[in-house]
């Protein structure tokens, strides 16, 4: 049975797919059990899988466990996430495997049109590196995103069928990423040729073609980061709510409960601002607004079906994005 991570009540973001959005599960928070150390991406992850090795699931629940793959420490070093609970991890480059690369995959909500311009985004993260990774740590470029048409890559039988660099991606960051304390949005602009219905984030290019760089005191490179919030869109403001941006204002307080509800919600505001509710089904589908709505305003949803859903909460200024469950 799938398991969904809690999330805060002043949660900044949602941690699930909306309309616009193509990319299932675009912060990794879905997944099937909690990871119990690294190297688990493909087998807990849901909607995503490896493409070659074996990358990384971080998240929170781990941080009762072994804590190797925990939010905000785990093996790689520490990081906050972006948004919600989880992020993932792979290998850019490694100097003792030639060409080895770490990729991850999904596919999407709906394929690309021909012809259609399409905003891509996703967030990365050089690790500040574990002790017992200090002789090896260095930043790399071509960290980017492609498109795939019916793919049939796989680490596992009954196709084991590992993708393997070619030097090509549709988004690319073409310069070494060196931080490793902020999170470095990689986003640009891509006209589709063809009606692609994967997509997949790693470094698509050889090791020849590949720059790295030594940080103080290592001897050798592997290049790893952490990768959060994957966005493709028509448009960057349907993207937002994955976004590290000014106008997701922190001091806004918003929740609602009781979550998980039997159809009655009612929600926590900022006293004395009235903001529009929009709820979304898990596939994006709006199934209820309300506008002007206000602190302990109650919202009845009980002829809805019981599931996940999407709770958009905005006004002029600010937003917030929450998953509510109705059972």
């Amino acid at each position: 049975m799938i398991r969904f991570a809690l999330i805060a009540l002043a949660a900044q973001a949602n941690l699930f797919v909306i309309a616009q959005n193509l990319v299932p599960n675009p912060s990794f928070e879905e997944y099937i059990e909690c990871p119990q150390g690294t190297g688990e991406f493909d087998i807990q992850v849901v909607n995503w899988e490896s493409w070659q090795e074996s990358p990384d699931i971080f998240q929170v629940c781990n941080n009762s466990g072994l804590g190797t793959a925990g939010i905000p420490e785990n093996a790689w070093g520490v990081q906050e996430a972006i948004t919600g609970n989880a992020y993932a991890g792979l290998f850019t480059f490694v100097s003792y495997f030639e060409n080895g690369r770490e990729y991850i995959a999904a596919q999407l909500l709906n394929s690309l049109t021909q012809g259609e311009d399409y905003y891509v985004m996703f967030y990365t993260s050089r690790t500040d590196s574990s002790e017992g990774m200090v002789e090896r740590r260095c930043a790399t470029n071509n960290i980017g995103l492609r498109f795939f048409k019916d793919p049939a890559y796989s680490v596992f039988p009954p196709v084991s069928n590992p993708f393997e660099p070619d030097n090509f991606a549709h988004i690319n960051a073409n310069e070494p990423i060196e931080d490793d304390q902020n999170w470095t949005l990689v986003d640009g602009w891509f006209t589709a040729d063809d009606d692609y219905n994967w997509v997949a984030l790693g470094n698509f290019f050889t090791d020849d073609e590949t720059v790295t760089q030594l940080l103080p005191g290592s001897k050798s490179c592997s290049g790893v980061y952490y990768i959060e919030n994957v966005c493709v869109a028509t448009s960057p403001e349907q993207c937002e709510y994955l976004m590290n941006i000014e106008h997701q204002v922190d001091e806004v307080r918003i929740g609602t409960f009781p979550n998980p509800t039997n159809g009655f919600v009612t929600l926590q505001l900022p006293v004395g601002i009235s903001f529009d509710v929009d709820l979304y089904s898990s596939a994006g589908q709006l199934v209820f607004s309300a506008n002007r709505v206000i602190n302990g305003q109650q919202l009845d949803l009980a002829n809805l079906d019981k599931g996940v859903y999407v709770l958009r909460v905005h006004n002029t200024t600010s937003f917030k994005t929450l998953k509510l469950v109705l059972q």
